[in-house]
């Protein structure tokens, strides 16, 4: 039945992207070299004044799943295309991607890429991934173009086009949030030698199109212009590195806000023929300064960040505003590289200008310690300690108490790895051990008005392998949970077994792996007088306390819930006589609860994936 269901989902597998896949395969599996096969190499050793080069990936996916919710579509289908011309020096490539399952519903999937480079000029079309600078333009992809050139002591690079395509208010299940159509144009200019010393400049202007959508129900349209002066000092050869890096964002919320009368003031005008101030315009900034020391087996640095709050730039994916961190980090070899000592500390809150009731304080100290005793032994050893206190501003405020949160969380690790290699037969031992507690050390816990939040959590694994000289391998792993909290306890178990085989002079490469595991969940639940034990607690194992009303009224009740889950995964590669791999990655889910109205279901994932080198 599950075979069944897993074919009738290849067979509706995203239409386009199948069609395309098996005619590509049926193309590749023909001998004849012009179509897939490398073209014999040209006799004599002179340079060619052509050169082509690339990677063609086609993937096929299908989906089912049965009992739950299906957690992505049954079918899909993705064709990646990677290419690289040399002509007589330049040097250009083409990238594509194309998925199936890419709708009007939400962002483009797709991308289409065009490079040339030739010496220090480079020019891209298509999509593009500018990153100017880490709190102006970073993260974002622009469907248009990028100019970088890059002579030695200047730099130059440009970028404009759209950045965010318009997506209307719909019902369809898809649908993932609206969005205007946004453009966005940006530049960077430097002066120096990038990597040492440089100094540089990064402007951006973005907008939102106000008439690019019909409903924007609550969603305002944006503008946004920022200019980012970076500055990069490098002394000693390198031994000896400051930098510094602040961007000034004016955003605009509303585009249809009323504009902000500039009178006589002295902005430039071709900054306010271009951005012109409205009443929800505001300006802030963001920006860090770091320095680096490195002096042999010794690496030192240190860095401070500011973002203030209300700060927002359109050409950056998602930041946090409100934020100050200072960070330090070392680094020390020692023993010839067989010792290797980090530490990390780091201080950091929020409510910079103290418009917030409470203020958010973050404090984190780690350390690990990795120890090669030879070849076949290594240890490594970690210890993190991490402080969330949340403090009012005002003592007095009357819910001083409940706004007051302090937790410490604390975390130990330690892992040795055992290598054993005896004629031609390897063995592999690892071992993981970590002890992690939350302590809840609250106002409100202190004084006993509530109980604590924290918890012990264990975990334990261990995992062998052996490596044959016949191409056969075995693994065998297993894991280990428990976690104490105030008013429950988890657990969990997991064992894994795999195997792996080279048939045909290691041209199909086959591994299957079968899991199981159980986690399992015991918390207690306290009844009212309108309650009934047993529809409440109906298909799951309580047991009551005694002298709590017979345990059906006002009573305290242990409730066990767990699971078990069930994994099969098959992977096998085999290389065609053309020499391109073609794949097929089978996985399978089938999760059994404990409790009677549980919700069992079995999933099934399968991807097929060919490529093509020329």
């Amino acid at each position: 039945m599950k075979k069944t269901k897993l074919l009738n989902a290849l067979k509706v597998n995203g239409g386009k992207g199948i069609s395309l896949f098996i005619l590509m395969i049926l193309l590749c599996l023909q001998s004849k070299p012009g179509i897939c096969q490398e073209p014999p190499p040209d006799e004599g050793t002179g340079p060619r004044p052509f050169g082509m080069s690339g990677r063609l990936g086609l993937t096929s996916e299908a989906y089912t799943v049965n009992g739950i919710e299906g957690r992505r579509p049954p079918g899909m289908g993705q064709v990646n295309l990677t290419t690289n011309f040399n002509l007589l020096g330049l040097q250009s490539g083409i990238n594509l991607l194309y998925n199936t399952d890419d709708n009007q519903l939400r962002q483009s999937m797709n991308q289409f890429h065009f490079h040339g480079t030739w010496r220090w000029l480079t020019l891209s079309a298509g999509t593009v991934s500018p990153r100017f600078s880490k709190y102006s333009i970073s993260g974002v992809t622009v469907t248009g173009g990028l100019l970088e050139i890059n002579p030695g002591w200047f730099s130059l690079s440009l970028t404009g086009g759209r950045s965010q395509r318009a997506v209307s208010f719909s019902d369809e299940p898809g649908f993932r949030e609206p969005a205007f159509e946004r453009w966005l144009y940006a530049g960077r200019m430097g002066f120096g030698k990038k990597g040492r010393t440089e100094f540089a400049i990064t402007g951006l202007y973005a907008y939102d199109v106000i008439e690019s959508i019909d409903e924007t129900g609550d969603m305002l349209p944006s503008e946004n212009l920022s200019l980012t002066p970076e500055l990069r000092l490098s002394f000693l050869d390198g031994s000896l590195i400051l930098e510094s890096n602040v961007t000034v964002s004016a955003f605009t919320r509303d585009r249809q806000s009323e504009d902000i009368d500039l009178g006589d003031t002295e902005i430039p005008e071709f900054i306010s023929d271009q951005y012109t101030p409205k009443r929800s315009s505001r300006i802030d900034y963001a920006g860090e300064i770091s320095g680096q020391v490195s002096a042999g087996p010794i690496r030192l640095n240190g860095l401070y960040e500011r973002i203030q709050p209300g700060f927002r730039s359109m050409g950056l994916g998602q930041i946090r505003s409100d934020q100050e961190l200072y960070r330090f980090r070392s680094q020390v070899r020692m023993f010839r590289g067989r010792a290797n000592l980090s530490a990390t500390f780091s201080q950091g809150q929020n409510n910079l200008l103290e418009t917030r009731i409470s203020t958010m304080n973050r404090q984190q100290l780690g350390t690990n310690l990795m120890l090669r005793f030879s070849q076949s032994v290594n240890l490594m050893l970690s210890y993190m300690r991490l402080t969330n206190e949340n403090s009012p501003v005002d003592p007095d405020h009357p819910a001083a108490g409940g706004l007051h949160q302090k937790q410490i969380s604390q975390n130990f690790m330690l892992t040795p790895t055992f290598v054993i290699v005896s004629e031609n037969i390897s063995h592999t031992i690892s071992l993981t051990g970590a002890y992690q507690v939350l302590d809840d050390e609250s106002l409100m816990v202190n004084n006993g008005d509530r109980q604590p939040v924290g918890f012990t959590n264990y975990t334990a694994g261990t995992s062998y392998g052996i490596s044959l000289p016949s191409g056969l391998s075995f693994n065998l792993s297993g894991n280990f949970l428990h976690n104490d909290a105030q008013q429950s306890t988890a657990s969990g178990h997991s064992l894994n077994v795999s195997s792996g085989y080279a048939f045909f002079d290691k041209k199909l490469n086959l591994n299957l792996s079968f899991g199981w595991a159980r986690n399992g969940i015991e918390f207690t639940r306290i009844l009212d007088e309108e309650e009934e034990a047993g529809s409440l607690m109906q298909g799951y194992v309580r047991e009551n306390y005694p002298n709590k009303n017979n345990g059906f009224l006002e009573g305290e009740y242990v409730v066990r819930q767990y699971s078990h889950q069930y994994t099969l995964n098959l992977s096998t590669t085999y290389r065609l006589p053309n020499g391109n791999p073609i794949r097929l990655n089978i996985r399978g889910l089938t999760s059994i609860p404990g409790q009677e109205d549980g919700r069992e279901f079995n999933e099934w994932h399968a991807v097929l994936r060919y490529d093509h080198r020329f």
